[in-house]
């Protein structure tokens, strides 16, 4: 933390960060939706029109379930830990939106990445590196302990599969 503070550009770059996962979300939710109904529209479909489907519910669930679950847990953020001194704590059911166990980035990015090596498993080298950068970039910023991105991956990965299994289940979509 104190090399990200040192770099004053380097921090006001990362300190908005976390603010722009709800706007992403939303438009890849959109966007993914979108171009499923265009595709069932033209009659197309397969392996991308699934995908679309299962990346497009994958993402809203995956966001929703990272806040609930750090409403649930409550824990004291990093950088408040590092910076104010704020005892490191569990909060339960108690401070919304203020807590950072499991990693939201996390949770909705590995979501989305399982659902891309489900149905393009050509891109998991990809995949795989752009999710340990990702990690990494958490960690090394002080936006989360290691616990925090390791619980986000893990919650992403078991919503895709849940996902996945419900969707085949139920025989919904394609």
């Amino acid at each position: 933390m104190r090399f990200l503070m040192s770099i004053h550009t380097l921090h006001n770059n990362t300190e908005y960060v976390p603010d722009i996962l709800p706007y992403l979300v939303v438009t890849g939710t959109v966007l993914l939706w979108a171009i499923y109904f265009y595709r069932l529209h033209k009659k197309k479909f397969g392996i991308k029109t699934q995908f679309l489907q299962l990346a497009g519910t994958t993402l809203p669930v995956a966001n929703l379930l990272k806040i609930f679950f750090q409403f649930a847990f409550g824990r004291t953020p990093a950088r408040f830990w590092l910076l104010a001194g704020v005892p490191l704590e569990f909060n339960w059911f108690k401070e919304f939106g203020n807590g950072c166990f499991p990693s939201g980035h996390m949770t909705v990015f590995t979501a989305f990445g399982t659902a891309l090596l489900l149905y393009y498993p050509q891109y998991r080298r990809t995949v795989l590196v752009v999710l340990i950068l990702l990690g990494i970039i958490l960690v090394a910023t002080d936006y989360h302990f290691l616990s925090d991105v390791i619980a986000g991956a893990y919650l992403g990965f078991i919503t895709t599969y849940s996902i996945r299994y419900l969707l085949k289940k139920l025989k919904i979509g394609i």
